[in-house]
């Protein structure tokens, strides 16, 4: 029997990589026109660093939604695997329960942030800049989802999917 939620979570996850995999494609080739714009013109696209820039928010906030799915961001966890199977279960508790509630505050603060930027407009290609901005308050929603379901997973006592050492960013 498939998890509850599971068709949402892999919706979610496929999207996230969509959206950061095309802005990191989409950031290599812009700069790579931009360069070889420069190179063979004399000339670059003034609007090429804005795009990128923005290109670079989506991608990474959005990699970042992708990696933390399977746990595979670094961490330093060599104190909390020493420790006692209950004594590391309260620490994991409590990390998760933290970042669930730094995601619900990068959600809330995040938005206000974009929001702010609806009037500002970039130089080149007088955009909002809350084009630039919007990717921290949605990925913040796709990361406080998945660290409660890690909060909820480590309550219950039920394993948490993990991606091997050799796979952590």
């Amino acid at each position: 029997m498939k998890r509850k939620g599971a068709k949402l979570e892999n919706t979610v996850n496929w999207v996230a990589s969509v959206i950061g995999g095309v802005s990191l494609v989409g950031m290599v080739v812009l700069i790579s026109l931009n360069v070889i714009s420069r190179f063979l013109f004399a000339t670059s696209f003034n609007w090429a660093e804005e795009v990128t820039y923005m290109l670079f928010n989506w991608a990474v906030f959005f990699g970042v939604v992708v990696v933390y799915r399977y746990q595979g961001l670094t961490a330093i966890d060599v104190l909390v695997n020493a420790l006692p199977e209950k004594a590391r279960r309260v620490v994991l508790i409590l990390n998760y329960a933290l970042i669930t509630a730094i995601c619900v505050a990068l959600v809330v603060w995040g938005w206000q942030f974009a929001m702010s930027a609806w009037t500002r407009k970039s130089p080149s290609l007088h955009i909002p800049y809350f084009f630039f901005d919007i990717p921290i308050p949605l990925a913040a929603v796709c990361l406080a989802g998945y660290s409660l379901k890690f909060l909820v997973q480590t309550i219950r006592g039920q394993e948490t999917e993990v991606a091997a050492l050799e796979e952590r960013s």
